[in-house]
């Protein structure tokens, strides 16, 4: 590393970054568009990427359903933080006559790509430029993390013109993930394959974690339009109940979500007794994070992720009640006590045909 690198890397890790690396052009070429660092800045020549830690405590809280929204916030004050920081790189390159452009840790996406609701293409993958430059290393769900850590962690990136010495991946051997795949069973959607795998080239490098099916799939649990596992005896935060179909085609699982963002908007204002609020837009619905579970259930090492998958799995199902109180409750007793609520509200909660 030159003195340039080491600045950067001290710069960041001063200001909480657990790693970070550095990758190019050449080292991510070949890749899918949102490789490209161009589409961020025309003279990009580089690329700095670097991962922020979770609170590991607020996970377990929400897997275990005893607070939800102390995780939620974390996980949006560390994406805030993330980006701030990569803006704040930005400009620290550009007082030293280098061209510069921070990026968004999430949520930020290439609108002009005809259909982009449908598969959310970034203006420039955090995953891809992470996993090139040896931040961290793919898990089976496409997710990525490091080794005492697991995926708990928020990426971004820093595009800049100034060329770099990349960084190298971190080998298959040291990676983090041991395909142990309870990021499968995590996921109430079936949005992951339990065998198949794809894979992308980078600068000459081959990558492979599980194969995805549709987005529609993900966008209907994680947005909280529904979470209660395929068996009915656990669920995410949210108190949804619709059936997510295993064998439906493209259109029918986005018209099943168009008609749940219809009945979302007509769920009573949720309380969940912990500060509980709605706090991200889509198509005028505010709406809940209430799963990630893929994610969040991946801890630092095998032990931790187990008693993750048991936390989640023993946590019980939610409902909400008439009034939006919501309710944690063992799976049969919250079954039952669904059935007895009024069949107009119930109905909102199950309906999607």
């Amino acid at each position: 590393m030159s003195g340039l690198e080491n600045e950067i890397r001290g710069f960041l890790q001063e200001r909480g970054a657990i790693r970070v690396g550095f990758a190019s052009l050449e080292t991510l070429a070949g890749g899918p568009p949102s490789a490209d660092l161009t589409y961020v800045l025309p003279e990009a020549r580089s690329a700095v990427s670097f991962a922020l830690p979770l609170d590991l405590q607020k996970i377990r809280a929400t897997l275990a359903k005893k607070s939800h929204n102390a995780f939620e916030k974390n996980n949006i004050e560390v994406n805030v933080e993330a980006t701030n920081l990569s803006i704040e790189l930005a400009r620290w390159l550009e007082e030293r006559g280098h061209k510069a452009r921070g990026t968004f840790a999430n949520n930020f996406y290439r609108q002009e790509v005809k259909g982009w609701q449908r598969t959310l293409p970034p203006d420039v993958s955090h995953r891809y430029v992470t996993v090139r430059s040896g931040v961290a290393s793919f898990g089976w769900s496409g997710n990525v993390g490091i080794k005492g850590y697991g995926s708990s962690i928020i990426l971004d990136t820093t595009v800049t013109s100034v060329e770099l010495e990349a960084t190298d991946p971190i080998p298959e051997e040291d990676s983090y993930c041991d395909r142990c795949k309870l990021c499968v069973t995590s996921c109430p959607s079936g949005f992951f394959e339990k065998d198949k795998e794809t894979s992308i080239t980078l600068g000459g490098k081959t990558f492979t974690h599980a194969a995805r099916n549709s987005y529609a799939l993900c966008f209907l649990v994680c947005g909280g339009f529904t979470g209660i596992s395929k068996d009915g005896k656990w669920s995410t935060f949210s108190p949804g109940r619709m059936e997510v179909p295993e064998n439906a085609t493209e259109a029918e699982l986005f018209a099943r979500l168009q008609k749940a963002i219809e009945n979302y908007k007509k769920w009573p204002r949720r309380s969940d007794g912990d500060g509980g609020y709605e706090n991200v837009s889509l198509k005028g619905v505010n709406m809940r994070l209430t799963c990630g579970c893929c994610q969040i259930v991946c801890a630092k090492d095998k032990k931790a992720r187990t008693e993750n998958y048991k936390l989640l799995k023993n946590s019980g199902c939610v409902i909400q009640r008439e009034d939006g109180d919501i309710v944690v409750l063992p799976p049969e007793e919250a079954a039952k006590e669904f059935e007895k609520m009024d069949p107009a509200h119930k109905a909102l909660y199950t309906d999607a045909d």
